[in-house]
């Protein structure tokens, strides 16, 4: 013992008690690594414990199938309900496509009975019928005598140098049902001639007619329809020979349409000087 309190040796006693010191520390921090590895090693176990622990809860939850809602419960235990709000869906569609096609159903009865349609279409040789198509004129009767009566204006009293003279042609339905006038160039024909020569034709709208003219309009019950005429200013004659197709003079012309078993309507205009 007394050894180790004052060691023996050559070298003085300091020496050897720093070389116990550091011996003892070493020692000691042999002993803290042991324990910090040692903690550490179980720590890292627990974690690894819980990770798959919670993996295994994941696996368990994902397994079980959700079972129906309280509101799905109520739906399919409910006698008839799907079925009442499928047939309620049902019916608005069929309203809506009902509601859709009557209002489509509506343009066509409009196109035809309408004026406007009649204005707008090809100008025959030599001046002729401007428009009257067959849109919605298919299984009308034909209007008669006493159903209707015709009249005839110039759209303009004077027409300028160049300027196309145009009548219109009225049509008004005195009738409690729908009806259609012939109003092709060579149905509804037109006659122009100079005031004091009546009996010399300057110009027929059925001359130079083509033989697939045969426009159709729709008059509506108790009300009127339009057609324009729209003349080139040039002569005709039967046939329509280019030798007739001369240019119309100045002066005062006047107009006849006759429909057969509707009747005639005249008017008159001017053709101006340069």
């Amino acid at each position: 013992m007394g050894s180790l309190r004052n060691p023996v040796g050559p070298l003085p006693s300091s020496i050897y008690w720093r070389r116990r010191v550091v011996a003892a520390s070493v020692v000691a921090l042999l002993l803290l690594l042991l324990v910090w590895m040692f903690n550490l090693g179980g720590g890292d176990g627990e974690t690894r414990g819980q990770a798959n622990t919670g993996r295994d809860d994941q696996r368990a939850a994902s397994s079980i199938t959700p079972g129906p809602s309280s509101t799905e419960s109520r739906d399919d235990t409910r006698p008839g309900g799907r079925d009442e709000a499928d047939d309620g869906s049902d019916g608005e569609s069929s309203g809506s496509d009902g509601g859709s096609d009557g209002g489509s159903g509506a343009g066509p009865d409009e196109g035809g009975a309408g004026g406007d349609g009649a204005k707008n279409g090809d100008d025959e040789p030599g001046g002729g019928p401007s428009g009257g198509g067959n849109g919605g004129t298919a299984g009308l009767p034909a209007c008669t005598s006493g159903q209707v009566r015709l009249s005839l204006v110039a759209v303009e009293n004077t027409y300028a140098p160049g300027e196309r003279p145009r009548l219109r042609l009225t049509v008004d339905n005195s009738g409690g049902s729908d009806c259609r006038v012939a109003v092709g160039p060579g149905q509804a024909v037109v006659t122009i001639t100079l005031a004091g020569d009546e009996d010399e034709t300057v110009w027929s709208s059925d001359h130079c007619a083509e033989g697939g003219d045969t426009a159709q309009l729709r008059v509506p019950a108790r009300d009127k329809a339009d057609h324009t005429i729209e003349w080139d200013r040039r002569g005709s004659a039967p046939d329509c020979p280019k030798s007739s197709r001369d240019a119309a003079t100045p002066g005062t012309y006047l107009a006849e349409v006759k429909a057969p078993g509707l009747g005639t309507a005249q008017t008159s205009f001017v053709l101006a000087k340069d």
